[in-house]
């Protein structure tokens, strides 16, 4: 009897064990794995379609079906449809008056696909369990609608890649508040964490506070341009002004406008009048392209 109780325990103790061991897993390692099983659970060749992701946040939804899309494309396993597809699906649904994906069937969801010619839909979600995430994959056939490959994993619910997109995004108070922040040479955005922003606006800035000098003590009251800096000061100053408040709304909303707009660089230059022979002052926008 003993010797079945230690039998019984040790079958606990290295199952717990083994359950340990399995842990938690990055989310880029979960995308990956998936793929891997989509790859193993599907014929080459076959026609599928990346669909639908469900979980907290739209943004990370976003992100792991493109990532999933883009790794399931370089396989080269198989032929999958692009957005094109997905708009004809959502149209559809529209049309039906259905709101989205999520409110059908697998089994309606898989017959308009076949419609599309796509012999496979992979749908995922990343539900909430507690101390971890629980990521989930499901690839349906169209033709039977049953699953042809099922695959989960938890994942970290500390990982970097969710806490990056859960991150609370600021209030419409808070972006004000930043924006009044921005008229101290930008010092709202360098506190957001918006280093760029701030550079930016402190630039702007002190353009502007070059032109005034350059309007008081580098210019003749008798000067044809005198004037001329000063009211391109006021303007840039203005612009600056404005931007300052804008610039949180922009870069909450959409980094990557954000970022075009940092290597949009206005700066004042001299050009010559090959008439007169003499110097006049410019205003000049440049765009950096980063290889």
């Amino acid at each position: 009897m003993k010797t079945k109780y230690a039998a019984v325990i040790l079958f606990l103790v290295a199952f717990s064990a083994y359950g340990q061991s399995r842990g938690t897993v990055p989310l880029d390692t979960a995308v990956h794995n998936a793929a891997l099983q989509i790859q193993e659970g599907l014929d080459t060749g076959s026609k599928i379609i990346v669909y639908r992701f469900q979980s907290h946040n739209a943004a990370l939804s976003d992100y792991i079906l493109k990532e999933l899309f883009d790794l399931l494309v370089n396989s080269r396993s198989f032929t999958v449809l692009d957005r094109t597809a997905q708009e004809v699906i959502n149209a559809e649904l529209h049309f039906q008056f259905v709101e989205s994906a999520n409110m059908i069937s697998d089994d309606s969801l898989a017959s308009l696909t076949k419609r599309i010619g796509a012999q496979a839909i992979v749908t995922g979600s990343l539900d909430d369990a507690a101390s971890e995430y629980r990521f989930r994959i499901r690839v349906i056939g169209t033709e039977t609608t049953a699953a042809i490959v099922s695959y989960s994993i938890s994942v970290d619910k500390n990982d970097k890649r969710i806490t990056a997109f859960s991150k609370r995004q600021p209030g419409a108070g808070e972006k004000i508040g930043t924006g009044a922040l921005n008229i101290l040479l930008g010092l709202g955005s360098y506190i957001e964490g918006d280093i760029a922003g701030g550079l930016t606006l402190t630039a702007g800035y002190a353009v502007a506070a070059g032109l005034f000098v350059t309007e008081a003590l580098a210019l003749d009251w008798d000067s044809p341009a005198v004037g001329v800096p000063a009211t391109i000061g006021v303007a840039v100053a203005g612009l600056t002004l404005v931007y300052g408040f804008a610039r949180p709304f922009i870069y909450n909303r959409s980094p990557q406008i954000a970022a075009v707009i940092d290597n949009t660089k206005p700066i004042i230059v001299l050009t010559s009048n090959t008439n007169t022979g003499k110097s006049n002052i410019g205003f000049q926008i440049s765009y950096i392209v980063k290889f």
